[in-house]
């Protein structure tokens, strides 16, 4: 869906009326201004292993995201997998399955994070090592039980 299908299609789900500039401003102002880890974490994760980035957003905020966020950087664009662009969200193993594509990954070769418990089992079930993510010390104690060492600070 382009973002002003996207537009058009929430402000009618939502009764609005509000044009595309109004909106996609609006509508990014619920991002997260900081990211949880600095980016050497990203960067120290990157030297050693091939990072890919799954999603459930939509063209706006895939747009906002890539040119605001630095840490993208470090997630090759290929391996950027975006739920507005496959059709399907998380939990679904659709999404799961494009994602492991893009990164040219093997399932039980791969460790996804993510803060919701839910998806983290979604991932689990296709043989995916997951994290549910907590807190940032956490995550550290995570990677660190599956041989993944990175300075998160």
């Amino acid at each position: 869906m382009s973002p002003h299908a996207w537009h058009l299609n929430l402000t009618s789900r939502l009764g609005m009326s509000m044009d595309f500039a109004n909106f996609t401003t609006v509508w990014n102002s619920a991002l997260d201004p900081e990211p949880i880890h600095p980016n050497r974490f990203f960067e120290g994760l990157a030297k050693k292993y091939r990072l890919g980035l799954l999603s459930n957003t939509d063209p706006i905020h895939v747009a906002k995201l890539e040119s605001g966020y630095e840490f993208f950087r470090y997630f090759p664009a290929e391996t950027r997998t975006y739920s507005c662009a496959v059709g399907a969200s998380k939990p679904n193993s659709v999404i799961f399955r494009e994602a492991l594509r893009a990164c040219k990954a093997k399932a039980e070769e791969t460790i996804y994070i993510d803060d919701i418990a839910a998806y983290v089992e979604a991932a689990r079930r296709l043989g995916i090592k997951g994290i549910h993510f907590q807190s940032r010390e956490q995550l550290g104690r995570a990677l660190k039980g599956l041989g993944v060492s990175v300075k998160s600070e």
